[in-house]
């Protein structure tokens, strides 16, 4: 037996104490007094009845990554079948597979069977060592086990063994069986593609491929710039390192892709026959203007002011396209245009980069172009909030969510497609105010009613529909509009809309639809469609249709990240509140002069704007006239960079008069040119990046005789795909004018370092990662040595059989806890106590105290008290002497009033009240 608060024990002491001072009781009550007492201090002590044989825990670590063998998933599905058989009472099994993160499929059960692996995890890298750590944390403390690990022992990231020595330090040993893929005898792999850290426009320069060949062989080289093929021809390989010197001349700055390929008959590792690499192409600072008019007054108004202007239609941008970018200009770009990996990029551009951002409105710009609940938003100097005073009239709406097995599918970080759609209605019912009226329906092969038309102001059940659920099948589309139908139509709103958020590629049964859509269109009911997935899955046709029939809109999230950002965006555009679309004059702001001289007088009339709000501390330009007074020109600095919003339409329907306002350049120009000034003064600290395979290496060198910063500079590593968040790293002191850091990239793809020095930005040259490190020239016999190297920390073992696994594992102590127990006893006891001393035993002895009789006072004009008692009135019968008459209660000798219960005490005053 132990307890988890044995210090409670102490308690013994003072309560026994008082106990046996001021609760003695003859007889049986005094005994169960004392075992109530044991019992409640005992039950507060924790005591735990510790059970020598719990059983033992096995967590199965599965390898998932792309160097994995094509059949490792059915390998290892037979191996934790196995062990789920050998299981004796108390031992349990739980699954981990692995990629670049860890992800538990299965938690530790004592019954049931592997289902198969259905987390998603990243092939791009193999990290053993977060994976042991998770299987760490999976076994709960207080017990122990054994570790399996089913890989190649290709792994990446941090050193396993480390891992397994925090595993060890608990008892943990951890066994291994390598699933491997057979040696080629052939394997012909990119090593390297070497190019200088950065060149100047029109400066020739030499690259050097080195190429690795396991055996002589005669193949093919490509060399490509850009997706432009340089070079292609036939080469000879020898056997071991190969040097492949190339030259070339790049004319226009920016940020240049080479890829280099080999092929090879026979060649049995092609994963790893691509180099890639990426040269910075030095230049003044370029204004990166996305617009669907590149010959219109924006783009015209820069060029003319001398500018270095690249004009591109919207696209999903890259930091690989932004490398040499001082601005991006966004003229009415719609946030799906760009994509939610895209918005990322341009958040870590801005906040983590230094670069600028212009953004002009337009309806398809700011909340209504889906800019709320983005990546982008925080960065605006305005917020897109949506204030019940801009609403001009109610509305109703019908939500359809599309709850087929489909969504229960989960994305990188986690959560299932469900949760996120489901975070996108809750935000969009949160824009609705108090006049409106919603219902939320779920549909798989049947509808399920969430709650039905309902005014908000009566409160509407927002958790019931963030649960959300996953249910079968797919999603009946005629079934959820006639539903839909029939829930809009009991609203007499003037606005009326249906919403169906359903899969683009598993959308079925939409059996008579364009009746449905028919009959809304008659009643001015207006349906839009979320689509998931993209315009060329198999429904998208359908889904664009009901949309275009409904009169409503149609958007498609290939990512379901944007799900809460796209059912933001269609509430706003329903509600149609954040665009005032009536002519609003301008007058000027304090603020105005920041961008340069600019007329503060005569300001044009606009013929619309978005309607947004000013945050605090940024700073004002441009406001209107009107009843709104919104900010229509707004700017601050943003982490490392600086932002400017522009709420008008520079060139559109709602231009106005701006279109001929002769300062329109001038304050174009000064937009842009204040927005590029956000990445601070340049220094002569030079940073530079360095990697060695999958190991970059950071290094920040200063000038001789250059004040040295009072604080250490970080190094922050942006994902050039926006697909991951941005990595902190702080940098040491290496020499005396020289700081570093080191990262292990995780994957393959581009990396761009950014050095936060102070106020300042340094931007080092950015790396790619063309191939996962596990692809390196190597063979199995490496990831044995491995694995051996891993399991020999804790005394593991290789394990070519499962057989005696759970055997040969350490049984964990289980403990049962008896506090509950004690409880449940101590209040018996205190029952029994309480009828035994009302019952069953004698009242309680009571010692006699003689009180003292009052001296007798003395009153002037009164007779003196007597102090003998007063005969009896009636005179005893017989000879014997008269009784003695009883003693009055003013002379009734106290007796000791101490009482050991509310009961007795009662008692006591009854019998004195009555003089018994």
């Amino acid at each position: 037996m132990s307890f988890s608060l044995p210090q409670a024990l102490v308690l013994l002491v003072p309560l026994g104490l008082f106990l046996w001072k001021r609760g003695q009781r003859p007889g049986p009550p005094m005994a169960l007094r004392w075992a109530l007492l044991l019992l409640v201090v005992g039950a507060l002590a924790g005591p735990e009845w510790v059970l020598r044989h719990a059983g033992s825990d096995v967590v199965v670590v599965v390898d998932r990554s792309r160097s994995m063998p094509t059949d490792a998933g059915r390998v290892a599905s037979e191996l934790v079948g196995l062990l789920e058989t050998q299981r004796r009472t108390g031992d349990r099994v739980g699954v981990i597979s692995f990629g670049r993160e860890a992800r538990v499929e299965q938690a530790l059960s004592e019954a049931g069977r592997f289902g198969g692996f259905t987390r998603p995890v990243d092939t791009e890298a193999s990290d053993l060592s977060a994976a042991l750590d998770a299987a760490g944390a999976l076994i709960p403390p207080g017990r122990t086990g054994r570790v399996l690990v089913v890989s190649d022992g290709r792994a990446t990231g941090a050193d396993a063994r480390g891992a397994a020595r925090r595993l060890a330090a608990r008892g943990i040993a951890v066994d291994f069986r390598q699933v491997a893929r057979e040696d080629s005898p052939l394997d012909l792999a990119v090593l390297s593609l070497d190019v200088p850290a950065a060149v100047r426009a029109h400066e020739p320069f030499q690259m050097t491929g080195v190429v690795v060949a396991s055996a002589p062989v005669s193949g093919t080289v490509s060399l490509e710039r850009n997706g432009r093929v340089l070079v292609k021809g036939p080469f000879d390989f020898q056997a071991g390192p190969n040097l492949l010197p190339f030259r070339d001349l790049v004319e226009e700055p920016g940020l240049v892709a080479y890829r280099l390929t080999v092929v090879a008959p026979g060649d049995g590792v092609v994963e790893n026959d691509v180099g890639q690499a990426v040269l910075r192409v030095e230049g003044p600072p370029r204004v990166l203007l996305l617009t669907a008019q590149p010959e219109g007054t924006l783009a015209r108004a820069l060029r003319s002011a001398g500018l270095l202007l690249e004009v591109r239609a919207p696209f999903p941008v890259t930091l690989d396209a932004l490398d040499g970018v001082g601005t991006v200009v966004l003229e009415n770009v719609d946030a799906n245009q760009l994509g939610e990996p895209a918005l990322n990029v341009l958040a870590s551009y801005v906040e983590q980069a230094g670069g600028g951002l212009v953004m002009t409105g337009g309806r398809s710009s700011f909340g209504e172009g889906g800019y709320r609940r983005s990546p982008v938003e925080p960065l605006l100097p305005v917020s897109l909030e949506m204030r019940e005073e801009q609403r001009r009239t109610a509305l109703a709406m019908s939500v359809l969510m599309d709850c087929s097995c489909s969504m229960g599918a989960t994305v990188p970080d986690g959560r299932t497609k469900m949760e996120l759609a489901a975070e996108g209605v809750v935000g969009a019912l949160t824009l609705l105010n108090e006049k409106d009226e919603v219902s939320v329906h779920m549909v798989d092969t049947q509808v399920h009613e969430i709650f039905p038309m309902s005014p908000v102001e009566n409160g509407l059940p927002l958790n019931e529909v963030s649960r959300g659920f996953s249910g079968g099948g797919g999603i009946y589309v005629g079934e959820a509009l006639r539903a839909g139908r029939k829930q809009i139509l009991r609203s007499d709103k003037l606005t009326r809309h249906v919403l169906l958020f359903s899969d683009a590629a598993d959308s079925e049964e939409p059996d008579d639809f364009m009746r449905t859509l028919s009959e809304l269109q008659g009643q001015k009911v207006t349906v839009s469609v979320i689509g998931l997935g993209s315009e060329k899955d198999s429904d998208a046709e359908l889904l664009k249709e009901i949309a275009t029939r409904g009169g409503g809109r149609i958007y498609f999230a290939e990512d379901a990240m944007s799900l809460p950002r796209i059912f933001s965006q269609e509430t706003i555009a329903v509600a149609r509140a954040t665009f005032v679309d009536e002519p609003a004059s301008l007058e000027a702001a304090p603020d105005l002069p920041l961008l340069g001289r600019l007329p503060s007088l005569g300001l044009p009339q606009v013929g619309g704007y978005n309607l947004t709000y000013l945050r605090p501390r940024a700073s004002v330009a441009m406001r209107t006239l009107d009843d709104n007074a919104a900010p229509v020109l707004a700017l601050w600095p943003r982490g490392s960079g600086r932002v400017v919003a522009f709420m008008a339409e520079v060139d559109g329907e709602f231009t106005g008069e701006l279109r001929t306002w002769s300062g329109l350049r001038a304050a174009l120009e000064g937009m842009v040119r204040w927005s590029m000034g956000g990445a601070g003064e340049e220094g002569e600290a030079v940073a530079r990046s360095e990697r060695r395979g999958n190991l970059l290496r950071v290094t920040l060198d200063f000038a001789p005789g250059e004040a040295l910063p009072g604080a250490l500079p970080s190094l922050v590593l942006l994902p050039g795909d926006g697909r991951g968040a941005p990595v902190e790293l702080p940098m040491r002191w290496e020499d005396e004018d020289r700081v570093t850091a080191e990262y292990t990239l995780p994957g393959s793809g581009t990396w761009h370092p950014v050095v936060k020095l102070g106020t300042r930005v340094l931007r080092a040259p950015p790396v790619t990662l063309p191939y996962a490190p596990e692809f390196e020239p190597g063979n199995a016999q490496e990831g044995l040595e491995v694995l051996r190297g891993v399991a020999a920390v804790g005394g593991g073992l290789e394990r070519l059989s499962m057989t005696g696994l759970f055997a040969e594992a350490p049984e964990s102590e289980g403990r049962v806890a008896l506090a509950p127990w004690m409880v449940a006893l101590a209040v018996a006891v205190l029952l029994a106590e309480v009828v035994v001393r009302r019952f069953l035993s004698g009242p309680r002895l009571r010692r006699a105290v003689a009180a003292s009789t009052p001296a007798a006072v003395a009153v002037p004009g009164m007779p003196a008290p007597s102090a003998s008692p007063r005969p009896s009135s009636k005179p005893a019968a017989g000879t014997g002497p008269a009784p003695e008459a009883p003693a009055s209660p003013e002379t009734k000798p106290r007796e000791e009033r101490s009482v050991d219960s509310a009961l007795e005490a009662a008692r006591e005053r009854a019998r004195r009240r009555l003089g018994k």
